[in-house]
């Protein structure tokens, strides 16, 4: 297990830069940052969960409600219902469900993404009661600590080092050094993606 102190120590020595003579520190917190973001956004690595309000709408901007790191929704749950919502539809299939969604009151029973910011809850509460536990990968949090170990798994905290490795080198025209790094950050950020998605499999539940 390492700190960001540590991953700092171990991209200066691949950069043979302990002196801190050619890269300097705040060039390489904003590329540990970058990689930090990159492996968040590709492999969902860290899921959170929060209580929210039913709205009077079906739109639902996440981050306006107050969940500052939200990136995509994973689950709804309904507790007024106790039941999760239908994650299966697109826009285009709620429209073949009824051509006036956008005004169907009742209890939600679907969610579906609209863009990058929103998403839909449908039906919508006229009069909104009760509340919803939204399951959602987060972002990366900032690396501001030296002492705080980032929230990756053990075996995979070498990406970050690997990331702003190749990073810098690319930053110095040293192409090849850096392509080499970059190709074992690509080779095992994929690993470490599928591995999160097959433990998410386990809590699957098939319906029929």
């Amino acid at each position: 297990m390492s700190t960001f102190t540590q991953i700092k120590a171990a991209v200066r020595a691949n950069l043979d830069d302990s002196g801190v003579s050619f890269y300097s520190a705040d060039d390489l917190l904003e590329s540990i940052e970058d990689a930090y973001s990159d492996i968040f956004f590709q492999t969902r690595c860290l899921i959170k969960k929060v209580t929210l309000n039913f709205i009077n709408r079906t739109a639902y901007d996440f981050k306006l409600l107050g969940v500052e790191d939200f990136m995509c929704v994973i689950a709804i749950f309904n507790n007024n219902t106790n039941r999760w919502l239908t994650d299966n539809l697109t826009v285009r299939d709620l429209d073949g469900i009824r051509c006036d969604w956008e005004l169907w009151s009742a209890q939600p029973q679907f969610w579906a993404p609209l863009n990058f910011d929103m998403n839909l809850i449908v039906p919508y509460l006229s009069s909104p009661t009760g509340t919803f536990d939204l399951y959602y990968a987060a972002k990366a949090p900032d690396v501001t600590d030296d002492t705080v170990t980032p929230l990756i798994a053990t075996d995979m905290q070498k990406l970050l080092e690997w990331y702003a490795t190749s990073d810098m080198l690319e930053s110095a025209e040293e192409f090849t050094k850096a392509g080499a790094y970059f190709q074992m950050y690509g080779e095992n950020v994929e690993e470490y993606s599928e591995r999160v998605k097959n433990q998410a499999k386990r809590d699957l539940l098939i319906t029929i």
